[in-house]
């Protein structure tokens, strides 16, 4: 029942994200073009990148400890606050001299430090979202989450109405996120009467020693699924990123499902799995099993769907993203059942093979694009990012027949060690 009541709460925010996100898209997609909303794709890849690794696992980490001992939250909160700014700086400044280096378009260089302001903004607010959650206080991280991506949309509307440009874009995503930061602070500071005065910089050692391992995970797993955009844009340009980004929005709006769940699911496994193993055991199947069930039928109507959806939404301009769809669709169930097996994992501990089999999986993607997307552009990529689903959930299972990293199996055969 509590998973239930968490996920609803979740839920309820990634749908509200998501249609946020598909307004902005199709304001931008349907006001600035294919070329400017492949611009757009190419500059949000990179910036959302950016927040993952400034984030450093963090906040993942922060639900699993503190929801295990609840009295060191807000000296948890502090010090996650503290490097995340540290963090930031570091990545904005690397992104940047990278850009600066390899990127021959000031225009978009220009654009890409401001945008990256985003990355220490939008950072910090996720660390206040994930707090509440660490006390099973979803609303919190619902509410706030989904109003982030709300206010965007208004903003973005407005600005473009004065100029159609992409940097009337960047500056609304700006200003969206600094309110959003604002209200966060607020609320959950209140709430649980937050003093942030324990920070302390001998502290920071410890903590990413404790985290490198989970944030090699979120790490990599921000590359592994932008990698597709950013490849596509070095090799075939602007308009084959928006080709390609018009069918992946879609795809990752389904996944609103499998990340609620896994989300909402964290603390409850991380508690059962120090306390509870039969209750671990018994909900890991059964999720396992719905998420399968899932994500198989969602995918296979969007195959079945694909040209309707994407003239229907997008317009004939966006034609040639149906194939691409059509092989996206087959992404769904690998990626119901695959980032509910990492969470799973990261919940009994187990970062590091989660960890090694992102990083295979990132590097065979990689090598597939090189091969697939000078040939069929962002219908290969479609193709790479639909065979590297699947090579990830081949390692998984794995892992899981293996038997030896997962306590949870070595109980259900009878070989606890």
């Amino acid at each position: 029942m509590r998973l239930v009541k968490n996920s609803a709460y979740l839920f309820a925010a990634r749908f509200v994200n998501s249609l946020s996100i598909m307004g902005l898209i199709l304001i931008i997609s349907r006001r600035l073009g294919p070329d400017i909303f492949g611009g757009y794709s190419f500059l949000n890849a990179v910036i959302m990148t950016g927040v993952v690794v400034a984030n450093f696992g963090l906040d993942t980490l922060m639900v699993r400890e503190v929801s295990r001992d609840t009295l060191q939250g807000n000296r948890f909160l502090s010090t996650v606050l503290g490097f995340k700014i540290i963090s930031s700086l570091v990545v904005m400044a690397g992104l940047y001299t990278l850009f600066k280096m390899f990127l021959n378009n000031e225009a978009m260089i220009r654009l890409l430090a401001v945008f990256s302001i985003v990355i220490c903004l939008n950072s910090l607010s996720q660390s206040f979202w994930y707090y509440g959650d660490a006390f099973q206080k979803f609303k919190f991280h619902a509410v706030l989450w989904a109003s982030s991506n709300v206010i965007k949309v208004p903003l973005v509307w407005f600005l473009t109405s004065s100029r159609q440009d992409l940097s009337m874009v960047i500056y609304a995503l700006v200003i969206a996120e600094v309110i959003s930061l604002i209200i966060s602070g607020c609320w959950v500071g209140l709430h649980f009467r937050l003093v942030l005065s324990d920070l302390s910089f001998k502290s920071m050692a410890p903590l990413f020693k404790k985290v490198w391992p989970l944030s090699v995970v979120f790490i990599l797993s921000a590359i592994y699924f932008r990698i597709d955009l950013m490849m596509l844009e070095v090799m075939k340009g602007e308009k084959a990123v928006g080709m390609y980004s018009a069918a992946y929005k879609l795809v990752e709006f389904l996944s609103i499902i499998p990340g609620t769940v896994t989300v909402a699911a964290l603390p409850g496994l991380s508690a059962d799995y120090s306390t509870n193993m039969e209750g671990f055991r018994a909900s890991f199947y059964k999720t396992l099993t719905v998420l399968g069930v899932g994500g198989g039928v969602l995918g296979l109507l969007l195959y079945l769907f694909s040209k309707q959806i994407v003239l229907l939404l997008y317009g004939p301009l966006f034609s040639d993203s149906v194939l691409s769809l059509s092989i996206l669709s087959g992404v769904v169930f690998f990626l119901f059942v695959n980032g509910y097996l990492a969470y799973a994992m990261i919940a009994t501990n187990s970062d590091r093979p989660v960890a090694l089999i992102l990083v295979i999986s990132t590097i065979s993607n990689v090598l597939f694009n090189l091969y697939l997307i000078p040939r069929y552009s962002h219908v290969g990529a479609a193709l790479s990012t639909l065979l590297s689903e699947i090579l990830m959930l081949l390692f998984y299972i794995l892992v899981f027949a293996k038997g030896k990293e997962l306590a949870l199996l070595r109980y259900q055969v009878g070989i606890m060690e």
